[in-house]
C-alpha cells in the first residue's frame, strides 16, 4: 500500500504541475518543466539483475520540440590500462587514472542528439560525459614500476587534458561495459506536454547519489531544464557484507581465508567417504 500511495502521490503532482503549465500561465514560469520517477531509490540486493524506472512529466512544448533526459551518477576515478607483450608475457605497460569523470551516464532523447542541436548547444548544456573536458593522471611502464598487479598507481604526476582520441578511448570502454550510453528516439512525447522515459539500469550500476536532468529544446536552443534526484544502494546482506569488508578489512580477509580452508576441508571429506 505504502508503494502505491507513493505512486499516487507523484502522478498527483505531475498533474498538479500540468495544470498550472497549461491553464494557469500567470502563476507559473513559461517553458517549465514538470517531472518525477517512479522511484527515486533503488536498492542493491543479493538478487538485484537491473531494474527499470519510469520518468514522467509535463513540459509548455510545441510542435517540433525535443527532451533530452541525462542520468549521471557519481563523479569517481576511471583506471584505463594499456597492455604489451615484454619477454612473451602481457603486462601492463600505461596506466591513465581519469579524474572525476562521471561512473555513469545515460542520455535518452526524443531523436538523436545531431538532430535536436549542434555540438556546441549540447556541450553548453554538458550533455556528455566528456562535455566539460576530462583530465588524467599518466603511470607509463607499470611493470617497471610495481603496478602491475591491478592495484590504483600511486602516481602524483601532473593532470594532463586528454585529446579527442585518448577522450573517445575512454568511451567505447564505458559503452562497452554499459556505463555510458547514448539512446536516441527513447522518449515518448504526447500532445507537446507529456513525456514519458524507461529508464533501463543495469546490474553494474554504480551506487551513489544521482542526478535525472530533463531538458526541453526548441530550434536546437535548450529553453529549459529540471534536475531530480536519485539514489543508488546497496541493501539487504550484500550490503552488511560490503560494510564489514570496508569497514573491518583485516578481519573480513581472516574470515575468508577460514571460509576458504573449511569449505576446502569439508569438499575432501565428502568426497572421500564416497
Amino acid at each position: 500500500m505504502t508503494g502505491k500511495r507513493r505512486m499516487i502521490r507523484k502522478w498527483g503532482m505531475t498533474l498538479v504541475g500540468l495544470v498550472m503549465l497549461v491553464a494557469g500561465p500567470a502563476m507559473a514560469a513559461p517553458k517549465q518543466i514538470v517531472a518525477d520517477l517512479s522511484n527515486s531509490r533503488v536498492d542493491i540486493t543479493s538478487s538485484y539483475h537491473g531494474t527499470e524506472l519510469l520518468l514522467f512529466g509535463a513540459y509548455e512544448g510545441m510542435p517540433g520540440d525535443d527532451i533530452i533526459l541525462v542520468v549521471q551518477g557519481p563523479a569517481t576515478d576511471i583506471i584505463q590500462r594499456r597492455k604489451a607483450k615484454r619477454a612473451g608475457i602481457w603486462v601492463n605497460v600505461e596506466t591513465k587514472v581519469w579524474q572525476e569523470a562521471p561512473s555513469f551516464y545515460h542520455v535518452f532523447a526524443t531523436d538523436s542528439l545531431p538532430s535536436i542541436a549542434d555540438e556546441e548547444a549540447l556541450s553548453n548544456a554538458t550533455v556528455s560525459p566528456l562535455a566539460g573536458g576530462l583530465t588524467f593522471i599518466a603511470d607509463r611502464d607499470d611493470a617497471a614500476n610495481g603496478h602491475g598487479g591491478g592495484e590504483k598507481p600511486a602516481s602524483s604526476g601532473p593532470a594532463i587534458a586528454g585529446d579527442p582520441e585518448q577522450q573517445n578511448n575512454l568511451r567505447r570502454n564505458m559503452e562497452a561495459n554499459g556505463l555510458w550510453q547514448v539512446l536516441p528516439s527513447s522518449i515518448v512525447t504526447q500532445q507537446d506536454m507529456l513525456f514519458r522515459a524507461s529508464l533501463s539500469l543495469p546490474s553494474n550500476i554504480p551506487t551513489g547519489d544521482y542526478s535525472v536532468r530533463v531538458l526541453h529544446f526548441r530550434d536546437g536552443v535548450a529553453l529549459s531544464e529540471r534536475t531530480t534526484d536519485m539514489n543508488v544502494r546497496k541493501a539487504g546482506l550484500s550490503a552488511l557484507i560490503y560494510r564489514f569488508a570496508h569497514d573491518y578489512s583485516a578481519l573480513y580477509g581472516i574470515f575468508a581465508i577460514i571460509f576458504a580452508v573449511a569449505s576446502g576441508w569439508l569438499a575432501a571429506v565428502a568426497f572421500r567417504r564416497k
